[in-house]
């Protein structure tokens, strides 16, 4: 009977998904053999369509394509890496991305319904989650059908995680330079995330929500500048104190004994001047003067979500517009008609799943029961 470890253990759950002592059980009927451990499983029903569906797919895999006038980009999801990782979730991308582009589909259960020699989409991620025990979706497609006069461009990040389409309008969108500008503009989408592509784009709730989340944090602020100077001084009264019962003598005077050490410590009486001058400024500012601070604020998170306002990740201290404005002067009509950037789990909720070690740990403590 072959040696069954806790490596071992842990490698068959990855790749089915199964409970802690199904896996245990599986291996040690199978010897130790990994490929018969996972049939093991499946016989006895361990690895289930129905039980794989409630769990979170978050990882998995972008791809992006484009064939003549179309381009998409789409995201596949598993549980795991590893999954993420085999010829058969990244056979089954690239067959889902090509199937996109011919049926001219952007959306997802539409392409899941699409059928490959009788046999559809939603089908074979099925299947594919029955055989290795971890839940798959096809979570979103973006189809883009290039209008005449434009370049689609993409870009997939060398872990698969990121992809991004861009469509580049010209009037040559054959000519080198706006193909090179099509591409840097996919890099930029990809390293900086804009979720825009002008201001005129970003929704004016949207502009005031984060507006009021900044008021919120500059009030959070002046709270605790306000509060920072009696605080400091509290501190300093615990570590006179500490000092006094260290040496073994009692204070009179604890006012005396505070003024003393700040008369004493050149670094702790410029550190109090430094909090009561913030708390003086918190308090003292007009409503006016907090108006324009934000005003501040908003705008700078704007060049922070909007493309064309984002300062170039290739040209420094050059923005996108700029970027694209020496573009169009060589290339007249070119800019960027749109773009949309997947990466693998983003906005899904993970929730709190059990580590490798606690599930060891729980399994131990049954084991003794």
């Amino acid at each position: 009977m072959a040696e069954i470890t806790v490596a071992m253990v842990k490698e068959l759950r990855e790749r089915t998904q199964a409970g802690m002592s199904d896996c245990k059980n599986a291996l040690k009927e199978a010897d130790g053999d990994m490929a018969k451990a996972v049939e093991v499983l499946q016989k006895k029903g361990a690895i289930k369509t129905a039980k794989a569906a409630g769990k979170i797919a978050a990882e998995g895999a972008v791809s992006a394509l484009v064939d003549g006038g179309a381009g998409v980009v789409i995201e596949l999801n598993c549980q795991t890496d590893f999954v993420a990782r085999g010829d058969d979730f990244k056979d089954l991308l690239k067959a889902l991305t090509t199937a996109a582009l011919a049926h001219g589909t952007g959306d997802a259960a539409a392409l899941e319904a699409v059928s490959i020699d009788g046999v559809t989409f939603k089908e074979r991620i099925d299947g594919l989650t029955a055989r290795s025990g971890e839940k798959h979706a096809l979570r979103r497609v973006s189809l883009f059908q290039g209008a005449a006069g434009a370049h689609l461009h993409t870009y997939v990040h060398s872990n698969f995680r990121i992809g991004v389409l861009v469509e580049v309008a010209s009037s040559n969108v054959g000519d080198a330079r706006v193909v090179d500008f099509a591409d840097d503009v996919c890099l930029q989408v990809a390293s900086m995330a804009p979720r825009f592509l002008d201001k005129s784009e970003v929704p004016a709730d949207v502009v005031a929500k984060q507006r009021e989340i900044f008021s919120a944090q500059m009030d959070k602020e002046d709270a605790e500048a306000a509060a920072a100077p009696g605080e400091f001084l509290t501190r300093v009264q615990s570590l006179i104190a500490e000092r006094s019962q260290e040496e073994g003598r009692e204070i009179g005077d604890m006012d005396a004994a505070v003024k003393a050490h700040f008369e004493q410590s050149e670094k702790d009486r410029a550190t109090l001047d430094g909090f009561k001058k913030a708390a003086d400024k918190a308090k003292g500012r007009a409503p006016t003067a907090k108006e324009k601070i934000l005003d501040g604020k908003v705008a700078k998170w704007l060049t922070e979500i909007v493309l064309l306002d984002q300062i170039s990740v290739k040209e420094s201290n050059t923005a996108i517009s700029k970027v694209q404005s020496n573009v169009a002067a060589a290339v007249p009509g070119t800019k960027v008609v749109r773009f949309v950037r997947y990466e693998v789990g983003e906005g899904i909720d993970k929730g709190q799943a059990k580590d490798f070690a606690t599930e060891v740990a729980e399994m131990a403590a049954q084991a003794k029961g």
